[in-house]
């Protein structure tokens, strides 16, 4: 990696100072939670061409905020368990995978079951399932803030995305938890295009699209949970919704939409990451922040082709 140092701009931007300190002498403690933001920022925009083109933005929003609750419970759990001492927030961090990540992704699978199961719901329409997995959870979380304010910073860092510090085996669990998801996607990619842009027509070629379906809502659960568990909250939603749209704006062609979705997502962590250790600013808004950026483009050109 010394050779970098030895590439004028690259030199540049590594020796780039903050805080007394250059982005080069801080990436031994950052590499972590750089590639964690990585990762999930692939993992999330892949997945959010299908989140935008199939019209339930709201579902991932429902997951995020009940993978958030599943967080905010352990914290709670953990605190009332560990007695007067409290929880450092910490146990458990080193460990492949925590309390955290299990109530987060035991909390979204259950949500996604529940979505899924209600597309054959009449008396309840979805929107109003999803307002509720959304409101409900919300308030929760501001309750249990409230009463473990102990942990409160803690817990804020984990659902806003300001924790940038991410250990070496909740970084490979991240990375192992992708490679399922996105080898699923790529064994049934033909399935689920199929089942979500022409429900009817698979139907009628005798594919079982309600098996698909469950599938995508398991495969969104377990990727936001996961994901959150890692870098927070804010910053999966903005890389599951903003990068997908910026590409959808560029381009009609799917195969380019997906791959111009994951470079924007990609891009957008590794500098908004490295904004944000440059001017000392909150992690996950600044990914957001350079996320939303990846709309100029399309904007533009709309505003060219109207």
């Amino acid at each position: 990696m010394e050779y970098l140092l030895h590439i004028p701009l690259i030199k540049d931007i590594l020796l780039a100072e903050s805080n007394g300190m250059t982005f080069w002498e801080a990436l031994p403690i950052l590499r972590n939670g750089i590639l964690a933001c990585m990762v999930a920022a692939i993992l999330s925009s892949y997945l959010g061409v299908y989140v935008i083109l199939r019209r339930i933005v709201f579902v991932s929003a429902a997951l995020s905020q009940i993978s958030s609750l599943g967080i905010a419970l352990s914290f709670l759990i953990s605190n009332r368990l560990a007695g007067p001492q409290g929880f450092s927030g910490q146990e458990g961090s080193g460990s492949f995978f925590t309390f955290q990540s299990g109530m987060s992704l035991i909390f979204a699978c259950m949500a996604a079951g529940l979505i899924a199961l209600q597309l054959q719901e009449r008396r309840l329409t979805r929107e109003s399932v999803l307002g509720i997995l959304y409101t409900v959870p919300a308030g929760l979380v501001l309750l249990i803030l409230d009463r473990t304010a102990k942990d409160a910073h803690e817990i804020e860092n984990v659902l806003f995305g300001n924790a940038v510090f991410v250990s070496t085996p909740q970084l490979l669990f991240l990375i192992l938890i992708s490679l399922v998801v996105l080898f699923f996607h790529g064994l049934f990619y033909k399935q689920f295009i199929f089942t979500a842009f022409d429900a009817d027509t698979a139907r009628a070629a005798g594919l079982k699209t309600h098996r698909f379906n469950q599938l995508l809502f398991l495969t969104l659960a377990v990727a936001i949970s996961i994901s959150i568990s890692s870098i927070g909250a804010l910053p999966v939603f903005a890389f599951m919704i903003l990068p997908s749209a910026s590409a959808l704006l560029i381009t009609h062609r799917l195969l380019t939409t997906f791959a111009v979705a994951v470079v924007f997502g990609f891009g957008s962590a590794l500098v908004g990451f490295y904004l944000s250790f440059l001017f000392s600013l909150p992690t996950g808004p600044t990914m957001l922040v350079i996320a939303a950026l990846c709309l100029m483009p399309g904007l533009l050109l709309v505003i060219l082709r109207a």
